[in-house]
Parts: C-alpha cells; sequence; structure tokens
C-alpha cells in the first residue's frame, strides 16, 4: 500500500509540474511587464513569452521580435423557464419553455521588441485589445 501511495504521488507531482509548465508560455500583459525590460536578453525573453511570431529588422538594423496572439472566449448558458402565474398554465398544466444566452470576447496582444548588438532589449512596446 505504501508503494502505492509513492508511485500515486509522484505521478500527481509531475502532472502538475507538466501544466505550470505550459502556463509559463503563454503570453499575458501581466507576464510581457514582468518579462520584458530594458537590458534583459534575448535567452530571457525567449524563455518567458516563448519563439516570437515574427522576426525583422527595423530602419537602423536592430532586430525586432513581434509577438502576436489572439484568443476568443465563448460562454453559453441555457435554462428552463416554468410559467405559474400565466392562467392558461393552470387549465393546460405547467407552461415550460428555454432560453439560452451567448457572449463571445475576443482579445489581443501585441509585443514589439528591439535588440542591440549585445542581443538586449533597448526598446519595447505593447497593446491590449478586449472587444
Amino acid at each position: 500500500m505504501n508503494k502505492l501511495a509513492s508511485v500515486t504521488l509522484a505521478a500527481l507531482l509531475l502532472l502538475g509540474c507538466a501544466a505550470n509548465n505550459s502556463q509559463a508560455n503563454r503570453l499575458t500583459l501581466g507576464t510581457v511587464q514582468k518579462t520584458v525590460y530594458e537590458g534583459a536578453n534575448q535567452t530571457e525573453i525567449m524563455e518567458a513569452l516563448g519563439a516570437p511570431n515574427i522576426i525583422t529588422n527595423n530602419s537602423s538594423g536592430r532586430e525586432v521580435w513581434t509577438y502576436d496572439r489572439i484568443s476568443r472566449e465563448v460562454q453559453a448558458s441555457s435554462g428552463m423557464v416554468v410559467t405559474w402565474w400565466n392562467p392558461i398554465s393552470w387549465l393546460a398544466g405547467i407552461a415550460s419553455g428555454s432560453s439560452s444566452r451567448s457572449s463571445t470576447t475576443s482579445k489581443s496582444i501585441t509585443v514589439l521588441i528591439t535588440f542591440d548588438d549585445n542581443k538586449r532589449v533597448t526598446d519595447f512596446k505593447y497593446q491590449r485589445l478586449e472587444f
């Protein structure tokens, strides 16, 4: 029994670490604000944000990384409506119907990071939209 408990605990710990690792590469405004600062190097940025969508050079020849993520959240709910107050429903039994609602929220975040010749951040800009 003790061996089974040890194996189960080890499996849970490994699964917990795997779940946390996937969250670490998720691009969020908080992650950008915490990680991107003047002087940070490309390795730190890559570890925190993952690979950029686009790598270009600006007019000064500086390397620019562009991160662009869009997400959409859909929420839907449905329910049953029972009508007690309708006099017709008193004769025919309880009347019922259904109702449903849904909403969609889209979010986008764009991050531009400029590096110098030593692969360190010299400038960065970000924009977050929710609609």
